[in-house]
């Protein structure tokens, strides 16, 4: 998985979260980005990244919101 791409769709679901016009719609693009950031985590502690501190996983940062995104 490329990082790169994956920290391109983080920004670009928190900017649709951002630009969102309804609480769902931002619900889910917020959401979104935390699955994303999940990836991102996940491939930084799987290379020893000191990098991965700052990329908690999204289930720490969300709480329960992840039955808001289907698996």
């Amino acid at each position: 998985m490329d990082l790169n791409q994956l920290y391109s769709e983080h920004q670009i679901a928190l900017m649709r979260a951002a630009d969102a016009v309804s609480d769902s719609a931002r619900r889910r693009h917020v959401c979104a980005a935390g699955v994303i950031g999940g990836k991102i985590f996940d491939l930084l502690t799987s290379k020893n990244a000191d990098a991965a501190a700052g990329w908690l996983p999204w289930r720490d940062q969300f709480g329960g919101a992840a039955g808001v995104v289907p698996a």
